[in-house]
């Protein structure tokens, strides 16, 4: 029996270490967030912490990793939101 390897990576608004298959991968580029485009930095946000509505806690987490105000930042999210949840 082949003992493989599963990747765990960490939810940047609940902390939580989950595996990366089921994690959203997205990036900040020009202080906007956008998909994982392979080159740069990302990060990760469970699903959970994605579908909540009280997106409190994200939206902290997100304007300090992509320096950014809130405003601009729930703005974002909800476009993402649709994108991933609604295809």
């Amino acid at each position: 029996m082949v003992n493989k390897h599963i990747p765990f990576r960490m939810c940047i608004s609940c902390r939580g270490k989950i595996e990366q298959r089921k994690l959203i991968r997205l990036q900040c580029k020009d202080k906007n967030i956008i998909g994982y485009t392979k080159r740069g930095r990302s990060f990760y946000i469970c699903r959970d912490c994605f579908k909540k509505n009280k997106n409190e806690k994200l939206a902290k987490s997100l304007q300090r990793y992509c320096k950014t105000d809130k405003e601009k930042i729930l703005k974002m999210v909800e476009i993402h939101k649709e994108k991933i949840f609604n295809g």
